[in-house]
């Protein structure tokens, strides 16, 4: 499933039921929306894919939390984009942000659901 951060292909969901399960990838772009919030299941990979900055390169990745929303990995490309994954480790809530924590670039606000019991 694929995130944009523009109103066409929102995978934002707030009840657990919704919750999206197994891999993720949300795209920033200049002009889109500086907070972004997804429910996912415990266990997801979340790629964060961050477009270029006019005003340089996009700083590393800070988990609020890192026991709930680790950090597994970033790469930044050749044009100054930079792709990140966020392993949603255990059930609760955390945020990833790039850039000061007074003025944030990006956070991405993780709730991270149990899976339902049958």
């Amino acid at each position: 499933m694929t995130a944009s951060s523009s109103p066409r292909g929102t995978a934002t969901a707030s009840p657990s039921s919704n919750c999206i399960a197994g891999s993720v990838t949300v795209t920033h772009s200049a002009g889109d929306a500086s907070v972004r919030s997804l429910c996912v299941r415990s266990g997801t990979a979340v790629t964060v894919v961050l477009e270029p900055r006019s005003q340089g390169s996009w700083p590393q990745p800070r988990s609020s939390n890192p026991m709930l929303a680790l950090v597994a990995s970033s790469v930044t490309d050749g044009k100054g984009g930079i792709r990140v994954t966020v392993r949603a480790a255990r059930i609760g809530s955390a945020s990833v942000t790039w850039g000061p924590a007074s003025e944030p670039l990006f956070t991405l606000q993780l709730s991270v659901a149990a899976y339902p019991v049958q």
